[in-house]
């Protein structure tokens, strides 16, 4: 563990800021995140997606479109065993789900599932199957069997992927060879989004049929075939993998480029020397770097769906039944609604957000619930400016009401992570110390080794840290991985106050009910000030406008990269 000597206070970023000046801003859009369904269409409805150049006749300018990114932090050709999201997009592009998500309005829709409705005991799904719908290289016809062997992958004892546990929680019981029955041993609130293409590598539907032909999937074998726009062509591990166009027409939507290639680069600045040479078409940048490539000639593309966001989170407030004060421990300054009140309200958002986001970022008035949900409350923002608005002055009195002061020091650490999808977190987290130090508080400023704050974390080992959070997870599994004492835990406050809320909310699988606890549970962490919240940043990527004509993507949790058929080509 590293000491970092800490910067003068506050004026990092006003320094920021002006640097920021030159930076042009850009636009948000809003969209509704969408909830469960209890029941679907019966059809599943197209989606063709792009313009009208990039929809016009004629053959696109390059055959094969590669998008390039930090490759995953686990390759497998076995989707359901191993790769947990946002892993899972290394193979996404073969691969259907039961349910589907919509780019445009955040609603979960048919996809091989043509419908879905409750079964008596009120937890449990039947999904009625789409029929006639052909898997890659002549593996026959999709039917309810392929659905069996796909759940059955992710409930092999030596499956790692993280949504198993979900999965070993229920059975999929076939009635017929187009209707199954998943049949859950206890309600799970979270699982018909968990199913869904919402979740990247989730319950994605892969031939029985070819699994068995394959036996064990390892590297060295081709992924089981599966029913999705593009099908398998090869895979250099640590490289790329590679895809083409399936040599028919597809039951449900079409794609422009023959071939898609994944590229795996780690470097920001190969990533972006490589567009700009011509050999990369699509790809993700640091901000900085983004304007570079706007610069030279690409264009940019902005996710349609908010659901990334940023916050400060602080560890060291974990329940503990058999605690004297009902909490792992009692002596965290963490506890205090003052402390916690007190440090958002040092904190000049607007710089933070001109200085370190370009302005982009949309004010974050509740965290885990995204804007203009069944579920939101108008006095969020409302009163926002009273509760967590800057203003120094309240935030030294709170300190000063709970017996901080010059000779008494409020003193926590601050861990200086550096987030892959947010490279600025550690600048903003050291902007966030200057703040804090600004109003009395004293801050450790702390450099961990990523092995060692795992571990550490797993343990419930801090007791007054603040750390950076960026994340895309939905709304109730941001609860429940976030703000709750289930596994995994450390993310955040587990409240005493919201603790029984979380639990009827995890309980509960009807979508009007489930949104009226999530509006209790809202109303009530709002004022525990049990986050740091910040901002929704709009997901955003770099395209090569001489080749790609338009990318109409989500950017929905949990990875960028999905609805490949989105990707409209220029044309010649």
């Amino acid at each position: 563990m590293k000491r970092v000597r800490a910067f003068s206070p506050a004026v990092m970023v006003l320094l920021a800021f002006l640097l920021a000046a030159s930076v042009a801003c850009g636009g948000d859009d809003d969209a509704d995140n969408g909830g469960d369904a209890a029941a679907a269409p019966t059809a599943a409805p197209a989606d063709t997606g792009g313009d009208a150049m990039g929809d016009a006749m004629g053959e696109p300018v390059v055959t094969r479109v590669v998008i390039s990114n930090p490759g995953p932090n686990t390759e497998s050709n076995n989707v359901q065993k191993d790769l947990n999201p946002p892993a899972g997009v290394q193979l996404k592009p073969i691969y259907e789900s039961l349910v589907g998500y919509n780019p445009d309005t955040a609603e979960l829709e048919p996809q091989l599932a043509k419908s879905w409705a409750f079964e008596p005991d009120g937890f449990s799904f039947r999904f009625v199957l789409q029929e006639g719908v052909a898997f890659h290289n002549d593996n026959g016809e999709f039917s309810a069997k392929d659905v069996v062997y796909s759940h059955s992958q992710h409930t092999r004892e030596d499956a790692t992927h993280s949504h198993s546990r979900h999965y070993g929680r229920g059975e999929m019981e076939t009635v017929s060879d187009y209707e199954v029955v998943f049949r859950l041993s206890a309600p799970n609130a979270e699982m018909l989004r968990l199913i869904s293409e919402l979740n990247m590598s989730s319950l994605d539907i892969s031939s029985a049929v070819d699994a068995e032909k394959i036996g064990e999937i390892t590297l060295l074998t081709d992924p089981p075939a599966g029913t999705g726009v593009y099908q398998f062509v090869s895979r250099a591990q640590g490289e790329n993998v590679i895809f083409e166009r399936v040599p028919y027409e597809h039951w449900r939507v079409s794609a422009d480029f023959p071939e898609l290639e994944f590229r795996w680069v780690s470097e920001a600045s190969t990533r972006i020397a490589s567009i700009i040479a011509g050999e990369v078409h699509i790809t993700q940048l640091p901000q900085d770097q983004t304007e570079e490539a706007i610069s030279a000639g690409m264009a940019l593309s902005v996710g349609t769906v908010d659901a990334q966001r940023v916050f400060l989170g602080y560890q060291g407030v974990y329940v503990d039944s058999e605690s004297a004060c009902g909490y792992k421990y009692c002596d965290t300054p963490f506890l205090d609604l003052n402390v916690r009140k007190a440090m958002n309200k040092a904190l000049d958002k607007p710089a933070i957000n001109a200085a370190f986001f370009a302005n982009k970022g949309k004010t974050m008035y509740m965290n885990h619930m995204a804007p203009n949900n069944p579920y939101t409350n108008p006095d969020w923002e409302r009163n926002f400016p009273a509760e967590y608005g800057y203003d120094p002055d309240a935030s030294r009195a709170l300190l000063a009401a709970s017996g901080y002061n010059a000779n008494n020091p409020l003193e926590i650490d601050v861990h200086l992570t550096t987030s892959a999808q947010f490279t600025q977190s550690a600048d903003v987290l050291e902007a966030a110390a200057g703040y804090w130090n600004d109003v009395g508080i004293k801050t450790n400023l702390l450099q961990i080794d990523p092995a060692i704050s795992r571990a550490t974390n797993r343990e419930l080992g801090f007791s007054r840290q603040v750390n950076f959070q960026g994340t895309p997870d939905f709304d109730i599994q941001g609860w429940r991985v976030r703000q709750s004492s289930v596994t995994p835990r450390g993310g955040g406050v587990e409240h005493l106050d919201t603790e029984p809320i979380v639990a009827r909310l995890r309980a509960t699988m009807e979508p009007d009910m489930q949104n009226q606890i999530m509006r209790e549970l809202s109303d009530v962490a709002y004022v525990l000030h049990v986050w740091m919240p910040l901002f929704w940043v709009p997901a955003e990527l770099v395209y090569d406008p001489e080749v790609v004509a338009s990318y109409d993507f989500p950017g929905s949790p949990p990875g960028l990269y999905s609805h490949f058929h989105r990707i409209k080509a220029v044309k010649k």
